[in-house]
């Protein structure tokens, strides 16, 4: 009986150990992906992905309030996604980050949008209170956005700019936000006047 007790105490451990490290960024941070050597409006030969300088791949998920969102939504406006899950600790403590970004940039153009991994609705809602989220959250339910944007860890943070080319991916919210932010703000547009 004892050995059946020593069992269950490794395996609850042990799946303990896996549901958290999916929340890493303060335990294995990953490196931002290296921005290529070409100019502000070039992409990697337009590849989709996740890397700097690939175009962002697209998606669709449903909105806390019920409307869909997709990535082409957010064409001609530089965005901020932040993938998360209510669970995870570290999202918790970087929320108030994630909402001074949001309350000093959403004003000005950027769209801030969470994208919750997995929970389910009334988690998401209990999550979006708890972590005192002030920007719009959609859900991915099945984790397919997820796994497309290559997400390892949570929170990871991606930075695509008014042509829907990725310009940060990491874990981590760098500490340079604002000037990266500015910079895609004042990004043209071919096509724009001015």
């Amino acid at each position: 009986m004892r050995r059946w007790k020593l069992i269950s105490l490794f395996l609850g451990l042990s799946l303990t150990g896996i549901a958290f490290s999916g929340c890493s960024a303060k335990l294995s941070k990953a490196e931002p992906s290296k921005a290529p050597k070409s100019s502000a409006n070039e992409t990697s030969a337009n590849r989709i992905g996740t890397a700097v300088g690939d175009i962002a791949p697209d998606f669709e998920l449903a909105t806390m309030d019920g409307s869909r969102l997709k990535r082409a939504d957010l064409n001609g406006q530089p965005a901020v996604l932040i993938f998360w899950t209510a669970w995870c600790p570290v999202c918790k403590e970087e929320a108030p980050e994630f909402n001074k970004l949001a309350a000093q940039f959403a004003t000005r153009g950027v769209r801030v949008i969470g994208i919750n991994i997995q929970d389910s609705v009334a988690r998401t809602e209990a999550g979006i209170k708890e972590f005192r989220i002030q920007y719009t959250v959609a859900r991915d339910p099945d984790a397919a956005v997820t796994r497309r944007y290559k997400v390892s860890g949570t929170p990871t943070i991606v930075f695509i700019d008014r042509t829907g080319v990725v310009r940060y991916f990491g874990n981590e919210l760098p500490v340079d936000y604002p000037s990266r932010l500015v910079t895609m703000l004042e990004q043209k547009v071919k096509g724009q006047n001015g």
